[in-house]
């Protein structure tokens, strides 16, 4: 797999629930090629042994998934900051540019989320105008019907009476 480019990164990023990019243990380890119980026990050294109190809570978040002979195993989701702090350690040429390449598809991902909510934002908007001025034309016809039901049979009355009136007669016996 070819992880040198940031559009490759991005299948390693996701917008969790709480609309928050992240990325998790699993991915970390198959990019800076380490054993998964590696990172677990090196987030579990910097985060709990190290005491870092809310900034853990924030950007570190115990989570599991299933490995392939169907058990439940530990995996952490973080954010760019839980990330950027788990991989300050890691020294190697090859993780300095996994490094430098994740910030990027971190950011990336930022931008579009924020494109992205800004766009629908505006449409959201533009909608709701244009549904306020729906309901208030639906409004006046509303209220013009009900007018009309009223009016309908004294106009209706009275062009008859202008009909009649109108209508010359004329003298044939």
């Amino acid at each position: 797999m070819d992880l040198q480019k940031i559009e490759n990164f991005e299948q390693f990023l996701k917008v969790n629930d709480k609309q928050r990019i992240v990325t998790s243990s699993r991915h970390i380890a198959t990019v800076f090629g380490k054993r998964h119980d590696n990172i677990i026990r090196d987030i579990k050294a910097l985060v709990i042994e190290q005491d870092c109190g809310e900034f853990a809570l924030l950007n570190f978040e115990e989570t599991s998934y299933i490995d392939e002979w169907g058990r439940k195993q530990p995996m952490y989701q973080m954010t760019k900051n839980g990330f950027l702090l788990l991989v300050m350690g890691y020294r190697t040429k090859k993780a300095m540019k996994f490094k430098v390449e994740f910030i990027k598809a971190f950011d990336l991902m930022r931008e579009k989320l924020q494109q992205e909510g800004y766009s629908l934002m505006h449409k959201y908007n533009e909608l709701c105008i244009e549904h306020k001025a729906k309901k208030a034309f639906a409004s006046l016809c509303g209220k013009g019907l009900r007018e009309w039901k009223g009016d309908k049979p004294v106009l209706e009355a009275t062009l008859k009476l202008f009909e009649d009136k109108m209508q010359i007669e004329l003298p044939i016996k």
